[in-house]
């Protein structure tokens, strides 16, 4: 089968989608499948050889019907939020050719969705609002032309506007590079810009400023406004900002951390999760439980406010059996439901019956 994926490419853009679906295609390849990753904004450096690498221009849609006609794919994958959902569906409708949508967030499975965050709400700001609101449904109007959906959080499967449609889990690989730190630690992993609250990360250190741990953050400052974090501006001496780091160097922390503590608003469902779970680290989260995992499975806690995260931080670090016990459950959830080569198979089979219900109309 020939699959052509869409979305940004890791080596343009480290985050949550553009790893997964380098992941996606190395594991479609390696069960057989013939992958072509055509990358929004193109590529930097040499990919891997088990897949081939094309251009794609979100919104383009000459561009979109050349690729998929030079492509030749049975079916398309798209994982691209939904950022030129209608031009790229209606371009692969009339090549005839079934497109599969990939949900990545929670802005994904509604109508109108937008960004403003932190932001005083000026007549600029209520006009940017707007327009987003104005795309972000105008790109829902390309569901008539989607054959299929996969969502990566359980909770929002049902929010998808098309008949065919499941819950495929997302992956990490688990290998980590060895990391050493001078004291007992947590960790933050995330871009660093609005909806992920950085500052209340930052704030979390300070409460716990009488405690014998420090506090690492790992990540892009994507938004200006924290660019102080990456100056060293005005935080406690147990903050320790690490920049970016690949996924494996983020395994190697999270297998020596004693938590990863989450602060980010609701969302898809988070890498840093799946990859603490798989190092068997317990973690904290401020306010998202994707499809409730954390309080079903018992991984970590999810309290609320930053009161009860503080509270919740400190219960865990004077409490090593508890914290033992809960790092053993993620790790084997994790196993069990976060395996990229079991995932794969899983949607190549979708992509399977997607195909096949294309061909027998």
């Amino acid at each position: 089968m020939r699959v052509l994926i869409l979305a940004r490419h890791p080596s343009r853009a480290l985050g949550g989608i553009e790893i997964q679906c380098e992941l996606t295609a190395r594991q479609l390849a390696a069960i057989g499948h013939e992958v072509c990753y055509a990358a929004a904004g193109g590529t930097a450096g040499t990919p891997p050889a088990t897949y081939t690498i094309d251009t794609w221009t979100p919104g383009d849609a000459a561009q979109t019907a050349t690729l998929i006609a030079r492509a030749r794919p049975d079916v398309i994958y798209l994982r691209h939020n939904k950022a030129g959902l209608r031009v790229t569906a209606r371009a692969a409708a009339r090549a005839g050719v079934p497109l599969v949508f990939a949900a990545s967030s929670l802005q994904d499975v509604k109508a109108f969705s937008y960004h403003a965050k932190h932001t005083a709400w000026t007549p600029r700001r209520l006009a940017s609002v707007a327009w987003q609101c104005l795309r972000s449904r105008w790109n829902w109007s390309g569901f008539r032309w989607v054959s299929a959906a996969v969502s990566l959080n359980a909770d929002y499967t049902d929010r998808l506007p098309v008949q065919l449609r499941c819950h495929i889990p997302d992956s990490m690989e688990a290998t980590p590079l060895p990391f050493r730190w001078q004291r007992r630690f947590v960790a933050w992993v995330a871009q660093i810009k609005d909806y992920k609250n950085p500052g209340a990360y930052v704030e979390l250190a300070r409460r716990c400023a009488d405690l014998d741990i420090d506090f690492l953050m790992i990540g892009e400052v994507v938004s200006p406004r924290y660019r102080w974090v990456a100056r060293g501006v005005d935080l406690p001496a147990n903050f320790h900002y690490l920049g970016a780091r690949t996924p494996a160097e983020v395994n190697g922390v999270l297998a020596a951390a004693s938590a990863l503590v989450h602060t980010c608003d609701p969302e898809g469902f988070g890498n840093n999760f799946i990859q603490a779970w798989l190092q068997g680290t317990p973690t904290l989260s401020l306010y998202f439980d994707p499809g409730g995992t954390i309080a079903r499975e018992r991984l970590g806690s999810v309290p609320g406010d930053l009161p009860g995260l503080e509270r919740d931080l400190r219960n865990l670090l004077a409490e090593e059996d508890t914290r033992a016990q809960m790092g053993e459950r993620a790790q084997n959830y994790a196993r069990m439901h976060h395996d990229p080569a079991a995932n794969a198979r899983r949607l190549a089979e979708f992509f399977e019956n997607v195909v096949g219900r294309a061909g027998a109309r």
